[in-house]
């Protein structure tokens, strides 16, 4: 806020750099959007409501935000592109061909999950991802186009969601991707509402006798991420 008034202020003395106010107006509105707005901003506004505790603290019936590493005691899967071992990934493709003025136009998003179990040093929890609100840190990125030969991955990813797997004159598809895992070791953060079961409950061996099962709030999912909250 003190940033703003400050701009103002400058707005108010100044007549012959009115561009680099402009600049700096805009700088601030993008700098604002990003912290109170954006997807990331409003997903860890909605996680951080529910209360953090330590697995051994929840009740059954509590709505409770967790954090865990990530253990694979169950079904893994493969990611797409990068071919990681994970339990969940989370993968964007952008078409970036510029004809007829476009800029860079999200073409789909693939999400999946496997057996999502979190151990914090103590206790167990599984993560149920049937209905589930994620923001997964997209660290391996793709290009395909003019300079860049599309991998066989992601051709294979274009063709199965019915997008073209060839660009101008026969060259690599004008695409972009960003590809985010959850993978063995690595933190997550979950809300969800909570309930102790048995074990031997779960098709995959959990050494414990007790463990925390998160499911949806209600119609909202669970919350997943590995981005800090």
């Amino acid at each position: 806020m003190r940033l703003i008034i400050l701009i103002m202020d400058a707005i108010g003395k100044s007549s012959g750099n009115t561009s680099i106010v402009v600049i700096c107006i805009i700088g601030v509105i993008a700098a604002i959007h990003y912290l109170f707005f954006s997807k990331e901003a409003v997903f860890k506004s909605k996680i951080k409501k529910h209360q953090a505790k330590k697995i051994a603290e929840v009740k059954d019936g509590e709505i409770v935000r967790i954090s865990g590493k990530i253990t694979p005691l169950g079904k893994t899967i493969v990611a797409p592109l990068s071919k990681r071992t994970c339990v969940y990934y989370h993968v964007t493709v952008y078409d970036t061909s510029r004809n007829q003025n476009r800029s860079e136009v999200k073409l789909f998003d693939e999400e999946k999950s496997a057996d999502v179990v979190i151990f914090d040093g103590e206790h167990y929890a599984v993560v149920d991802t049937r209905v589930v609100n994620s923001l997964i840190v997209q660290d391996e990125s793709f290009y395909s186009g003019f300079w860049n030969i599309a991998t066989p991955e992601l051709l294979a990813l274009l063709k199965r969601h019915g997008e073209s797997t060839q660009g101008f004159m026969g060259w690599s598809p004008d695409a972009r991707a960003e590809e985010g895992v959850l993978e063995q070791g690595e933190t997550l953060t979950a809300a969800g509402k909570a309930q102790w079961r048995n074990a031997s409950e779960f098709r995959f061996k959990i050494p414990a006798a007790k463990v925390l099962h998160l499911t949806k709030i209600e119609n909202e999912g669970v919350y997943i991420t590995d981005d800090g909250v």
